[in-house]
């Protein structure tokens, strides 16, 4: 993986860790498309996965990988997992991904983000 795109991923988990919701959703195309971990709903555009992020369990990446489509286009697959507290224990929520990111003017954004939990 090139090393913006990691620094990429970086920012990301730590907007959705924050939360910091604007932020986050800054590090999505206008016309974004996201299937998120808990919603059976396709969310498109910046006010849809705005209304989508908001509460979330905290999410540390694993393993991931990458593939240059073109210039200026990545596909970035992996694990993450989510944790919970509850009470006195943690419970981890594995899930993986995938992220089609388009670079314009220096910036990655992600055009395409699918989440689902792991079976």
């Amino acid at each position: 993986m090139t090393p913006d795109v990691r620094s990429f991923l970086v920012l990301w988990a730590q907007a959705f860790n924050a939360p910091d919701i604007e932020q986050l959703v800054a590090l999505y195309a206008p016309d974004a498309m996201l299937y998120g971990t808990t919603s059976a709903e396709l969310h498109s555009g910046a006010e849809e996965i705005r209304t989508y992020f908001g509460g979330r369990d905290p999410v540390k990446f694993e393993t991931w990988r990458s593939a240059r489509l073109g210039d200026n286009l990545v596909l970035v697959v992996g694990d993450y997992v989510f944790s919970r507290s509850l009470t006195d224990q943690v419970v981890t929520i594995p899930a993986r991904f995938t992220l089609v990111l388009s670079r314009k003017r220096g910036s990655w954004r992600i055009l395409h983000h699918h989440s689902s939990r792991r079976p």
